[in-house]
């Protein structure tokens, strides 16, 4: 019998490997007989992705090996990715998909087969008496900081005198809507325990990707759960997955980890949350995965960092102004009278080579003004005008080829600061936060009360 509860500790946060009685390698298609089979071997790091080694016992012929060679070459996942199949010696049966396998053609005709795969699943029936259901469960290595309010006394003892007392930050719980979302370190600090009650519109699978993408952006850190557990009344899907290596970031987070800003932190938790589960989309938000790659960009050169700031402001200002329906008849407008002009320079009964390219000129301006949007986010509180000059000075710069002059590093610091403080605040715009904003006052970083007004009439 497996208890479900100790799953996590037995496969998270560290070294993993799974002695199988015997592993199955199938084509991705229903009822076809394995490919390859035998005893093997689960193997996982404390991070990365996990791989399999299979004593194959069935003979591999030429029309195997001519469908490996296919699975290669095309590009099809529904076509070429195989399914694994394995049971345990301790009876779990685990799945896992979307491997190729490698061959060691020495061992001919029966080969050691080996492969990596991203994701290993398996169904575990809950113990009698057992009555929680409803509810995910992620479960993170503990290599990042959150601010959690509840805490727990520490004594160590010498016979029964006390000799020291310490206390530490081990639980939290932020209320979502109808959800209730609970923080718990373990007690040996190596997870984190993240549990989420079903609420309306805010079930599994979708929750498992929304509470991942809030943390990455609170925390600025490229993390993602190594073990999720949805939780159902009788029994628990249990998913081991891919993750980082490493979740190092060069992006500054949002907040401190001192206690004055701990509720500001899970405030803006709660609004980047609340605007994932507006949307309802599985797949990561395109805001996300542009900040992540800002995470990434900022462990590089300075020079690549700051394109990548200043790209990610062009596109949460432009998402910004495509989402404000208020401004939609005033685009509508301004896109009217470009389209006029370009059929009167289409009219024009002369040279069409230079008809052409005009035309090709004017269609640019279907994009409106990014400095004018700018002028309105700057009147809304929403950016300030230093960033804005500081965005005009440096995306002209970077973007036509120029490299940064060293002599000039400190400058472009500097232009680094103001344009991470500028990010946030978009973002803070987009995801409806108000409170207080990471800020950058030309000689250091601090917090500043952030308000923004609701555009009035058309943009």
């Amino acid at each position: 019998m497996v208890f479900l509860s100790s799953l996590p500790e037995k496969y998270v946060g560290k070294q993993i490997e799974i002695d199988c009685v015997d592993v199955e390698i199938h084509r991705f298609e229903d009822n076809q007989p394995p490919i390859f089979k035998g005893p093997g071997i689960i193997r996982g790091d404390k991070a990365g992705r996990l791989s399999y080694k299979v004593f194959n016992q069935i003979q591999v012929n030429e029309e195997i090996f001519a469908y490996l060679k296919q699975i290669k070459e095309e590009n099809d996942p529904q076509k070429t990715n195989l399914r694994l199949f394995a049971e345990g010696y301790d009876g779990m049966k685990w799945n896992g998909a979307w491997s190729i396998p490698a061959l060691n053609i020495f061992h001919a005709p029966y080969m050691l087969v080996e492969g990596k795969f991203d994701q290993l699943g398996t169904r575990v029936e809950k113990m009698e008496g057992d009555r929680s259901s409803n509810f995910t469960e992620l479960v993170f290595s503990d290599h990042f900081d959150l601010p959690l309010a509840g805490t727990v006394k520490v004594e160590s003892y010498h016979g029964e005198e006390v000799i020291s007392t310490s206390f530490w930050g081990d639980h939290h719980e932020v209320a979502f809507d109808d959800s209730l979302i609970r923080f718990q370190k373990s007690s040996d600090k190596s997870r984190l325990h993240v549990t989420a009650t079903d609420g309306d519109r805010f079930t599994p699978p979708l929750v498992e990707t929304w509470i991942t993408e809030a943390l990455i952006f609170v925390t600025a850190r490229m993390i993602y759960p190594r073990m999720i557990i949805r939780h159902f009344e009788k029994d628990a899907l249990v998913f081991i997955r891919s993750t980082p290596r490493t979740i190092d970031s060069g992006m500054l987070p949002p907040f401190s980890s001192g206690s004055d800003t701990r509720d500001f932190f899970w405030k803006a938790f709660c609004s980047y949350l609340g605007k994932c589960k507006s949307l309802q989309q599985f797949e990561s938000l395109e805001m996300t995965k542009g900040f992540s790659e800002l995470c990434l960009a900022g462990k590089g050169t300075l020079q690549g960092f700051l394109i990548s700031l200043s790209i990610y402001i062009e596109f949460c200002v432009n998402l910004i102004f495509s989402s404000l329906e208020s401004g939609a008849s005033g685009e509508d407008a301004y896109k009217k009278n470009v389209e006029d002009l370009v059929q009167h320079v289409g009219a024009w009964d002369r040279d069409d080579t230079i008809k052409e390219r005009a035309k090709g000129l004017l269609s640019m301006l279907f994009t409106p003004s990014l400095s004018k949007r700018m002028d309105v986010l700057v009147e809304q509180g929403v950016i300030t005008e230093i960033q804005k000059r500081t965005w005009k000075k440096a995306r002209p710069y970077l973007a036509h080829g120029n490299v940064i002059d060293f002599k000039k590093e400190e400058e472009f610091w500097h232009i680094r600061n103001h344009l991470i403080s500028m990010v946030y605040r978009l973002i803070f715009r987009i995801i409806g936060y108000r409170g207080l904003v990471l800020d950058y006052d030309g000689g250091k970083f601090g917090h500043i009360p952030y308000e923004w007004t609701d555009p009035q009439g058309p943009i």
